[in-house]
C-alpha cells in the first residue's frame, strides 16, 4: 500500500490541475447566458460556452460529451502512455519510427541555452539558426509544453529572404524574436499543400483527427475530423480557441462541410467561405485524403496501446505529416454534431469509464428526463428544424 501512494498522489496532482483548467475554462468563456441556465448547464458537466455553441436541453445533452468528462475522465484513458504525447520529441520518433513522417526537432532551448538534439543540423546559438534559414532550411520554435498557439514562431525561406510568422522583417526584430525564447524547442517547418495556402496563406492549416482503438474488435477508427484554418488574429497557427475556423470534414469523402463561426458564440448561421480572404470552404476537396486515412489508421493499429488520440496532421503534397497527437483533445467541435450518437462512440467512452451507461426502461436506453428540467434559453448552436442538422446523426465514419 505505501508503494502505491507516490502514483496516487501525483494521479490526484494531475486531477487537481484538470479541474484548475476546467474551470479557467469557464471564466475565461466568452458565451452568456442566464445564471439558471448556467447553473443547469454546471449540474450536467457544461460549461457556458458549450450550453451555447451545443444548443443543449434536457432532450440532447445526454448526446454529447461533457466538459466534466474531457478534463478530469478523458486524460487517464491512455494510461501511462499519455506521456508519449505529452513529449513532443517522444511522439515525434514513435510516429516516425513507424514510416510516417513527422517534424525532426533539431534543439532543445533552456533558459536561452541551445542543446543539439545530435541531428545533422546542429543548432547551437541563434546565429546558427538565421544561417541555417539563410541558406534554405525552416524551422518552427514553439513552448516545450502548453497549447492554444501561444508563442509559436515560424521562420521561413521566401526566395532568400528570412520570413518571421509569414511576415518579412527587419534581422533585428527576427533576431531579438529568437532571443526572446527561453525555453522551447525547435523543429522542421512542414510545408502544407498549396490549397490550404490558398484559403488562408499565413497559418499552418492542420487537420484534428480524433481516433479510437474498438474496445471489442480492436480496429481503429475516426469518429471526427476537422479542418482548422487560421485568420490575422491568430497567425503564425490556426488555432481555434485565438479566433481560427473550424470546418467539418466528411470522413469518408475526403471533402469539406462547412465551417463554423467559433469566435461568435450564438451569432447562428455556418460559414461556407474563409470570412477573410472569401476562399471556399464548403465543397473543398482534400488531396491525399486516402493516404491520410490509411496511414493514419495503420499507424493506430500499430501503437494500440495508445487507444485515443486527437491527431493535428498537415496535407503535403506527397502526402501528410503529424504535427503533434493530444492526450485529451478538446471536444468543442460537438458543434457539429455529438459524439455520443455514434454508437461505437459512446461503447468507447463507457468502455474507459469517460460516461456512464444511458438509463434504461423495458430494456430501451432512454434519453434524459425533460419538463421541469428544462433549460429557460437552450443555447443557439444547434437547430433540430433545420434538415441539415437533424441528418447530423449519419456523419460518416472511417475505419
Amino acid at each position: 500500500m505505501p508503494e502505491r501512494l507516490p502514483a496516487r498522489v501525483l494521479s490526484f496532482g494531475r486531477t487537481l490541475r484538470n479541474v484548475q483548467r476546467l474551470v479557467r475554462a469557464e471564466l475565461r468563456g466568452s458565451a452568456s447566458a442566464p445564471l439558471s441556465d448556467r447553473l443547469w448547464a454546471y449540474r450536467r458537466g457544461f460549461t457556458t460556452d458549450s450550453f451555447v455553441r451545443y444548443g443543449l436541453t434536457s432532450e440532447n445533452a445526454h448526446e454529447y460529451v461533457s466538459d466534466v468528462d474531457r478534463y478530469i475522465r478523458t486524460p487517464k484513458i491512455n494510461g501511462p502512455y499519455a506521456e508519449a504525447l505529452n513529449n513532443k520529441i517522444v511522439l515525434s520518433r514513435i510516429v516516425v519510427s513507424h514510416g510516417v513522417r513527422a517534424p525532426e526537432y533539431y534543439a532543445i532551448i533552456e533558459d536561452g541555452v541551445f542543446r543539439p538534439m545530435g541531428t545533422a543540423l546542429e543548432l547551437r546559438s541563434v546565429d546558427d539558426v538565421l544561417d541555417a534559414c539563410a541558406a534554405g532550411s525552416e524551422f518552427v520554435v514553439k513552448p516545450w509544453s502548453g497549447g492554444s498557439g501561444v508563442r509559436v514562431l515560424s521562420l521561413t525561406n521566401e526566395d532568400g529572404t528570412v520570413v518571421l510568422n509569414h511576415t518579412v522583417k527587419d534581422s533585428r526584430e527576427v533576431r531579438a524574436a529568437l532571443t526572446s525564447v527561453h525555453d522551447g524547442v525547435i523543429s522542421e517547418f512542414i510545408r502544407q499543400h498549396p490549397y490550404a495556402d490558398r484559403v488562408f496563406p499565413h497559418s499552418t492549416n492542420s487537420i484534428r483527427i480524433l481516433t479510437m482503438c474498438d474496445p471489442d474488435t480492436g480496429e481503429p477508427f475516426i469518429p471526427f475530423a476537422g479542418h482548422r484554418f487560421g485568420r490575422p488574429c491568430t497567425a503564425p497557427t490556426d488555432n481555434i480557441s485565438r479566433g481560427g475556423i473550424p470546418a467539418l470534414v466528411d470522413v469518408d469523402r475526403g471533402v469539406l462541410v462547412k465551417g463554423y463561426p467559433h469566435g461568435d458564440m450564438g451569432a447562428g448561421g455556418w460559414l461556407e467561405r474563409h470570412p477573410d480572404t472569401g476562399a471556399q470552404l464548403a465543397g473543398l476537396e482534400l488531396p491525399n485524403w486516402d493516404r491520410v486515412v490509411s496511414g493514419l489508421l495503420d499507424l493506430c493499429r500499430e501503437i494500440a496501446y495508445i487507444p485515443y488520440v486527437g491527431w493535428d496532421i498537415v496535407i503535403t503534397e506527397d502526402g501528410f505529416a503529424i504535427i503533434e497527437g493530444n492526450n485529451y483533445p478538446d471536444l468543442g467541435h460537438q458543434a457539429f454534431y455529438p459524439l455520443l450518437i455514434d454508437p461505437r462512440v459512446r461503447r468507447f467512452y463507457e468502455h474507459h469509464g469517460v460516461v456512464r451507461p444511458l438509463a434504461t426502461r423495458g430494456g430501451h436506453r432512454t434519453s434524459a428526463p425533460s419538463g421541469k428540467d428544462e433549460p429557460s434559453t437552450p443555447g443557439s448552436a444547434r437547430n433540430p428544424s433545420d434538415p441539415e442538422e437533424a441528418d447530423r446523426s449519419a456523419a460518416p465514419r472511417r475505419t
